[in-house]
Order: structure tokens, then sequence, then C-alpha cells
């Protein structure tokens, strides 16, 4: 891991709302690597207790909050920006491209990673880091 690398994970702003757009910038990484255009962002509707991803101009899913420590935070954007966008779009993203399957976020040893079921679990990339 380089220093750039480190900075993703520990540069996040302990203010909860401000980690989240944090989160959000480095999963945009992983969407545009991956070809994706589009409008990401953060919205807060209603009472702002809940904050959902909303890319170009729609957003899905059961809204995160702003709970947990920046490691379930940056696990739990990605989640709904990959809910947000398979929804929007119908395909599947993003995919392992040596199985070509589905990733699944998970958390792994206080690090945010996009994993693969195909060919017993492996994990792919940290999260912002997809190739």
């Amino acid at each position: 891991m380089d220093e750039s690398s480190d900075r993703i994970y520990t540069a996040f702003e302990p203010r909860p709302l401000t980690a989240l757009e944090q989160a959000l910038e480095v999963v945009e990484r992983d969407v545009r690597v991956r070809g994706i255009t589009g409008t990401l962002r953060l919205i807060t509707p209603g009472d702002g207790a809940l904050t959902w991803v909303e890319f170009q101009g729609g957003y899905h899913g059961a809204g995160i909050t702003a709970d947990g420590d920046i490691y379930d935070r940056l696990a739990d954007v990605a989640e709904a920006v990959q809910e947000t966008i398979m929804e929007l779009t119908w395909k599947v993203w993003p995919v392992c491209v040596t199985h070509d399957r589905g990733l699944h976020v998970d958390v792994e040893q206080e690090i945010a990673v996009w994993r693969c079921t195909g060919d017993a679990t492996h994990t792919v990339s940290r999260v912002g880091e997809l190739p």
C-alpha cells in the first residue's frame, strides 16, 4: 500500500455528513474507472436522519446513516452507490474481470474492500482502488 492509498482511509473528517461526502469521493473513483458517467451526490431529504446516494437524478434503497467508524461509512456508501447504479441502469456494477460476477462490499481487517465469490471468495481491491 502506498502513501496515497493510506490517505484514502485516514483523512476522513470526524463530522458524519462530511465523512459520507468524502467516502462518496472515494467510491466515485471506482465508478469512473469502470467507465460509468453521470452525477453522483448525497441527498438528505426529510428530517435528515438518513442520506441517499443520488445518481443521474434518481436514488434507491433504504438510505444510510453516518453511524460507525470510517470503514463502515465507506462500506455503506459503496453499497449505496452500487445499489443505486444497478437499479437505475439495470446493469451489475462492479464486476470481477476474472469471473464476470458482481462484486460485494465487505470490511476486512478495518479496510472496505470489493470481494468476488467466484472460485473461492477473493478480494479484488480496496474500495476506491478498483483496477
